[in-house]
């Protein structure tokens, strides 16, 4: 049977999954990411199921969104994804948003590491040569995300948080949407009803647990980006970089 190098998805926005300013969320943009790529993964036996005969599972470790519109509220969108490429430490796969008339919204980039189920480290995936007959010749046209550094503490708003139940997946670890939610938090309704997110960037590196304590750093680099990280007192979490750009007179502009 032959396998599907390139799978996709249509959804419809409904107004309660919309932000204040009447559009799809980034973070939503994320959890559908995360959905598909596991629907593809399932289609084409290599997802959750395979992994765990192996003691692994799939574990996103970067995600790059860059968004030229949002679908608004009772829009009808579609997400595709394919592989960009594939080595036995990880998988880069990517994605197009579409709206129903054809026109790109946006697009993303992410990076899928394999992390051994029981000692919660990187794995390899000797198993699962196979996946490279499904790499796709289609290429992305965002930039790969760029090397995160650490936030200083020089010009730099930080708040302190405590991880609670609801910020914990099936893992029992922090969520990945979560820590883009929290970076949002940073920012109050006035801001976010001037700007837009025009690119999101988030590197994972540390899994955070419920009860831990963290600081969000966030620093404005100039040019509407802004340099964010949350990191305990022994490990960095996620590092991000978020890229805003002005709105227009609309609630869901270009």
């Amino acid at each position: 049977m032959q396998r599907v190098k390139e799978y996709t998805e249509s959804y419809f926005l409904p107004a309660g999954e919309c932000n204040p300013q009447q559009e799809m969320p980034v973070t939503l943009v994320a959890r559908r990411i995360i959905d598909i790529a596991t629907m593809h993964a399932n289609l084409l036996d290599v997802g959750y199921a395979r992994l765990v005969e192996d003691g692994l599972t799939w574990v996103l470790s970067r995600l790059s969104i860059e968004m030229y519109r949002y679908p608004g509220i009772n829009e009808s969108y579609s997400l595709s994804t394919w592989i960009e490429g594939f080595n036995r430490h990880f998988s880069e796969r990517n994605f197009e948003l579409t709206a129903e008339s054809g026109e790109v919204l946006g697009y993303c980039r992410s990076v899928w590491v394999p992390i051994n189920i029981r000692r919660r480290e990187s794995g390899a995936l000797e198993a699962l040569e196979s996946l490279s007959d499904v790499v796709s010749e289609r290429r992305c046209p965002i930039e790969k995300q760029p090397r995160m550094t650490a936030v200083g503490d020089e010009g730099t708003r930080s708040n302190d948080y405590r991880f609670r139940y609801c910020d914990c997946d099936f893992n029992r670890h922090v969520n990945a949407v979560r820590y883009m939610e929290l970076y949002l938090n940073q920012w109050d309704m006035d801001f976010h009803d001037e700007y837009r997110i025009k690119r999101f960037d988030i590197s994972y590196q540390h899994e955070a647990y419920c009860g831990d304590e963290v600081k969000v750093k966030t620093h404005d680099a100039g040019n509407d980006t802004y340099l964010c990280e949350i990191a305990g007192k022994e490990s960095v979490h996620t590092r991000a970089r978020i890229i805003y750009t002005k709105r227009n007179n609309s609630n869901n502009d270009n």
